[in-house]
């Protein structure tokens, strides 16, 4: 029986949602990683459950918390059928995050998701690091999980001062992401009008070079710093899944698992949707890989930007199929002949309605 590892990417917006399966096609191992926005979960993740004739998740990473990763998640587990299994939880909400000595616990959550969690799933709640955080070791270095059918999960972000500083501003988070979710119903409907804002440029106006080496600011929102992004590794094939975590810390961490030249990786599910702000010049040198996921409908947000794009092509070594979950007037720019030959790469779109299929594995 032949072995699978794919990664189905779902068309979450503005958000991300991957379906990850591993091992034996016929009984494969199975990882979900966010939820995207509400939608998601009502119009994917649920009948997908639903569907599967051993109703089993062995691995739920909910990355940090932000609406359009976190809300799918709550409306699945809403949902969810009694029988469903869920075999490990990764989410470093506030009863995980580290606090300073002396300084108590006891703040309520706050957010459906730690409920829903602590309900059903408490066992499983971050059980890899022992109710801990799921992060990167005490002293910064990554972290390896061995997962089950010999996946191991090699955790590059958050570290313990990221968590802390989710810790510092927790309420104003929270208060916020309930804000975020009430408005969320109105964000969906901005999917089908015009983006007002910067309009992009056309492929004939690209400087591929000038935006890759343009002056980099790295993304400063809490949120993402905590995000947990981790590289998967599996019958030596491997997918780098960045979350929104903060290029600066995945940077040390690429630094220390492949010192003096690039990690590679089969495939990457670049940070924040493809935000300049998440992936710099340096980071993309010190990755190689095949394949370059972007998650995004572009709404609200004009995500990927030109810039992160620029910076793989231009930064990161060897041949490039760039994926894009939507075809969006931010993104099929990069649908050009002479951009992809001067380049080396392709260019393939989704249709926004099915999820993308990525094979790791022949």
């Amino acid at each position: 029986m032949s072995d699978i590892f794919r990664i189905h990417v779902f068309p979450a917006q503005r958000g991300d949602a991957l379906w990850i399966e591993y091992g034996p096609a016929a009984t494969p191992f199975r990882i979900l990683v966010d939820g995207g926005i509400t939608k998601t979960g009502r119009e994917y993740l649920i009948g997908l459950i639903d569907g599967l004739g051993d109703p089993r998740i062995d691995l739920l990473v909910v990355t940090h918390i932000d609406l359009d990763h976190i809300q799918g998640v709550i409306a699945l587990l809403k949902d969810l059928p009694p029988e469903v299994k869920i075999n490990r939880v990764w989410f470093n909400g506030w009863d995980q995050l580290p606090r300073p000595p002396l300084q108590p616990h006891g703040v309520a959550e706050g957010i459906a998701l730690s409920k829903q969690l602590e309900a059903r799933f408490k066992p499983a709640w971050n059980c890899n690091a022992g109710g801990s955080w799921i992060g990167v070791g005490p002293d910064g270095a990554p972290r390896n999980i061995a997962l089950p059918g010999a996946m191991v999960a090699t955790v590059l972000s958050p570290d313990n001062d990221k968590l802390l500083a989710l810790r510092d501003i927790w309420d104003d988070v929270v208060e916020e992401f309930g804000a975020a979710a009430e408005a969320e119903e109105e964000a969906e409907e901005e999917v089908q009008q015009p983006i007002d804002g910067l309009e992009p440029m056309g492929a004939d106006e690209i400087d591929v070079a000038g935006l890759a080496e343009g002056r980099f600011q790295e993304d400063d929102a809490v949120p993402n710093g905590s995000s947990i992004a981790c590289l998967l590794t599996f019958k030596r094939k491997s997918a780098l899944l960045l979350a929104d975590a903060h290029p600066s810390l995945v940077l040390a961490s690429v630094k220390a698992l492949s010192p003096g030249q690039p990690l590679r990786a089969d495939c990457v599910k670049l940070s924040h949707h493809g935000s300049k702000y998440n992936t710099s010049l340096e980071l993309a040198k010190q990755l190689e890989s095949p394949r370059w996921i972007f998650s995004s409908n572009g709404a609200t947000t004009k995500h990927p930007n030109p810039e992160a794009v620029a910076r793989v092509l231009h930064g990161s070594p060897g041949k490039k199929e760039l994926l894009f979950n939507y075809r969006t007037k931010y993104n099929e720019m990069w649908d050009d002949a002479t951009l992809m030959e001067d380049h080396d790469y392709t260019a393939v779109y989704g249709d926004g309605v099915k999820p993308m299929v990525v094979d790791l594995l022949p």
